[in-house]
């Protein structure tokens, strides 16, 4: 697909952090559209990134940011803003993308919204519902309605809860499609944030989940 060089959004959360790390590491060329540019730490004066301070909530700003990128990855997750960086965050990202070269664009969200709500058993669902991210969990599920309503090339990751393990002990994980899904009745297996990194990485060279939402948990 000749992709060299990817906008990350979402750079300063803690999955952000690892794709922009394992994203230098593998060469690319990477650009960060952060709102806290001093939050992404020992990598501010890393040659092969350029750091733009904006938001993705201000249309100009993310049309200005994709420009000349190859590819987008979003791992943006609700801030103190609630669930509006997620639906109309989605919308700008969208929008920019179809007045722009990119290619490809890769979206973390969580499994257990959207299309794979039906995955999961009713003790994942009154967690959702305790720790007051219902609002969330429907935003997510705007987020994906709008990506399958755009003609951009996506592919929408719906992992399971994340870990903040190194991965080293987590070498295999599971990704099916919801349609192809077993169904969690208790909780799906958690998957290390630097697992997560990788995969959302690895889609930008392949096209098995093109257009495609698709389910990433631990094995």
């Amino acid at each position: 697909m000749g992709i060299k060089s990817v906008l990350i959004l979402g750079a300063t959360g803690r999955t952000g952090r690892l794709v922009v790390e394992q994203a230098l590491q593998q060469g690319f060329e990477v650009t960060a559209l952060v709102r806290h540019p001093e939050k992404l730490g020992a990598w501010l004066n890393h040659q092969n990134l350029e750091i733009l301070k904006g938001d993705v909530l201000n249309y100009p700003d993310i049309f200005n940011a994709v420009q000349g990128n190859d590819a987008v990855v979003s791992a943006l997750g609700r801030d103190g803003r609630k669930t509006a960086i997620l639906d109309k965050g989605t919308a700008n990202i969208i929008r920019a993308i179809e007045h722009s070269r990119v290619k490809k664009f890769v979206c973390l969200s969580s499994l257990g919204a959207g299309s794979t709500k039906k995955l999961v058993g009713w003790k994942l669902k009154v967690m959702i519902w305790l720790a007051g991210l219902r609002n969330s969990f429907e935003a997510k599920a705007e987020q994906e309605m709008l990506l399958y309503q755009s003609s951009i090339d996506f592919t929408l990751v719906m992992a399971s809860s994340l870990t903040n393990s190194n991965g080293t002990k987590e070498k295999r994980h599971l990704s099916f499609l919801p349609n192809q899904a077993p169904c969690f009745w208790r909780t799906p297996p958690k998957i290390s944030r630097v697992q997560v990194a990788s995969f959302l990485l690895d889609q930008l060279m392949q096209s098995a989940w093109q257009r495609k939402t698709v389910c990433l948990v631990g094995a």
